[in-house]
């Protein structure tokens, strides 16, 4: 500012001493007069000078769930996921002052803290079993392991225990059923040979020895079956001691875990335990009652079907006391028939049923067997531990339990709307106790102002990044200072064509009180100086570059050409290095006289001015 103003007084002071020293030539009837400057030292200024407006440094769209968004053009959206956010308080109103950090509104938190808890409690989750695996299998599962090995090695035991006694059971039957058919067809003949009478009466006994046959088969098939059940019950319950045992050390470790105050994560896994033993001592149970009930049912069977043979044994015997008595000999010989054909009948079945015994049970060893497999498989796989892929997917799992809450921790943040910077509200758009809009909910304006303006293409190669400029603020009526901050490499040309502009943003360091965003702007840029110079007008200058002279008037107010080496050249000044002297006096320009009529050159009317003949260092 300073600087304008000096360079304002040189040039009235010129101006005045050009008005001022006007000399008369001696030659021609008509004698010219000159308009002189004096020379001076003082500072040679190139300047641009450009009108713009102030605005915000930077404004900022805030919406509850979402961080702030610097605001480019239009107001940005807002609301985090589709959230509805219910409004509690609302404490600015547009056009407070607000400073970095301050409370503009909240909402209620209530979803939000609850999903921050509930992702606790997964990542706690995640960690826990990223710990158990990474500890590797505890004396308990060791132990289950190994009574699962010692249960299938009972089962299989028995199943193989249960097709020998099979087995053996068939051999039987299959001698029984055999010698039924060749007593039958002996009977058979001996009753042809001898007589109607002695071959009823050996029919009879034949079928009498049938039915005490059938008795002793069914008697020996329903011990042999009470064995097989007995060791299926036996497997059962087992089976129930094992699971009780393993309630009770769930239970003991979820007691000893509490009573130590174990942390919740590791009483979660205990009480998850329990469930588990639980769950497994009631399936046993369910085996256990199952194989109970099936067992009576098969009890059931035989015992019916011992009863009926034992009828069909006491029929016989009837039939032999009958026969005895009396009989026909045609009836001996059909029951001697029948005999023979039922023996048959029920020699094939056997074989039948003693074949589809004999896979069933080669099915339950096999299945036996694969179960015992299982189990040592398990075994080897619980006491050497977790691999290093499940504790990589256990790791992977605790990182995306802690990125779920990173998230809700965000969302439950979002809940308070703060300023990011200190400034000015501009803009509210929420009531509490309402739900928030969609969009914006509030806007805040950086308290640093900036200047926005245009400039021509000619000024654009003299702007420089960090160049200093003087602002005047037309409604202010007072001046500030501010830096160059950015200059646009894109220029626009107006629609109607005309000088191509380019956008600049000036930083103001110290706004004047009152200056608000929207305000009037006039910026002087300063792009080259030379302080404490000797300086002319430029008019004064002729030649070009490297050959300028001027004109001074000697004692006699002649005007006599001196080469002068010039620095600095602007629209008004031009800087002398050499050639002239504080004082001298250059000509400016000539006054023609009132009646002569050979008058040119551009200005006021009757002003000659001496213009440089080429270009200068620049210009303003």
């Amino acid at each position: 500012m300073k600087l304008k103003a000096a360079i304002a007084v040189v040039l009235l002071a010129i101006a005045v001493a050009a008005v001022g020293s006007v000399f008369a030539s001696p030659f021609g009837p008509a004698p010219a007069q000159y308009l002189t400057a004096a020379v001076v030292k003082t500072t040679v200024a190139q300047q641009i000078v450009a009108s713009g407006s102030v605005r915000s440094a930077a404004t900022y769209d805030l919406a509850f769930g979402a961080s702030p968004v610097l605001e480019l053009g239009a107001p940005a959206a807002g609301g985090a996921g589709g959230a509805v956010w219910l409004v509690s308080t609302v404490v600015v109103k547009t056009g407070d002052r607000v400073t970095r950090g301050a409370v503009l509104a909240t909402a209620d938190t209530a979803a939000a803290t609850a999903s921050v808890q509930l992702a606790k409690a997964g990542l706690a989750a995640a960690k826990a079993r990223l710990a158990v695996d990474g500890a590797g299998p505890t004396a308990a599962d060791r132990a289950a392991a190994y009574d699962a090995i010692l249960q299938a090695q009972q089962q299989l035991d028995l199943a193989r225990q249960t097709g020998t006694v099979t087995s053996q059971q068939s051999s039987l039957q299959v001698r029984q059923a055999e010698a039924a058919l060749v007593a039958a067809r002996a009977k058979l003949a001996a009753d042809q040979t001898a007589g109607p009478v002695t071959s009823t009466i050996q029919a009879d006994q034949a079928a009498v020895l049938a039915a005490q046959q059938q008795v002793d088969t069914l008697t020996l098939e329903n011990r042999a079956a009470a064995t097989q059940a007995g060791g299926a019950a036996q497997a059962s319950a087992l089976k129930v001691s094992q699971a009780q045992a393993a309630l009770q050390a769930a239970a003991a470790q979820l007691a000893a875990d509490q009573a130590a105050h174990a942390s919740a994560a590791t009483i979660a896994t205990d009480r998850a335990a329990v469930a588990q033993a639980q769950t497994a001592l009631d399936a046993a149970n369910l085996d256990l009652s199952t194989a109970s009930a099936s067992s009576s049912q098969a009890a059931q069977l035989s015992a019916l079907k011992l009863t009926q043979a034992q009828q069909a044994l006491q029929a016989a015997q009837a039939r032999l006391a009958a026969d005895q008595a009396a009989g026909p000999p045609v009836a001996t010989i059909q029951s001697d028939q029948a005999a023979i054909a039922t023996a048959q009948a029920q020699l094939d079945s056997l074989r039948l049923s003693i074949k589809s015994s004999a896979t069933q049970a080669s099915g339950q060893i096999s299945s036996a067997a694969l179960s015992l497999s299982i189990a040592q498989n398990g075994y080897a796989s619980k006491v050497v531990g977790a691999t290093a892929a499940t504790i990589s997917t256990d790791q992977s799992a605790v990182a995306g339990a802690q990125e779920t809450l990173r998230l809700a921790q965000l969302t439950l943040d979002g809940a308070t709307l703060r300023s990011p910077v200190d400034g000015i509200v501009v803009a509210v758009n929420v009531v509490a106790g309402a739900a928030a809009p969609a969009g914006l909910d509030v806007a805040v304006s950086a308290a640093s102002l900036q200047v926005t303006a245009t400039v021509t293409e000619t000024d654009l190669p003299s702007l420089k990044l960090g160049q200093k400029a003087d602002v005047s603020l037309t409604a202010l009526g007072t001046t500030a200072t501010a830096t160059v901050l950015s200059i646009s490499p894109t220029g626009s040309i107006p629609g109607s064509g005309g000088v191509v502009t380019y956008p600049i943003v000036l930083a103001l360091a110290t706004p004047p009180a009152g200056t608000f965003s929207g305000m009037s702007a006039q910026v002087t840029i300063i792009t080259a100086q030379a302080t404490n110079v000797l300086a002319v007008p430029s008019i004064a200058l002729n030649g070009g570059t490297g050959q300028y002279t001027v004109q001074v008037l000697d004692a006699s107010g002649k005007p006599q050409n001196r080469p002068v080496q010039v620095g600095l050249i602007t629209g008004t000044l031009a800087e002398i290095t050499s050639g002239l002297a504080v004082g001298d006096l250059v000509v400016t320009g000539t006054v023609a006289p009132l009646s002569g009529t050979n008058t040119s050159g551009g200005g006021l009317p009757g002003l000659l001015p001496a213009a440089p003949a080429g270009g200068g260092q620049g210009g303003g």
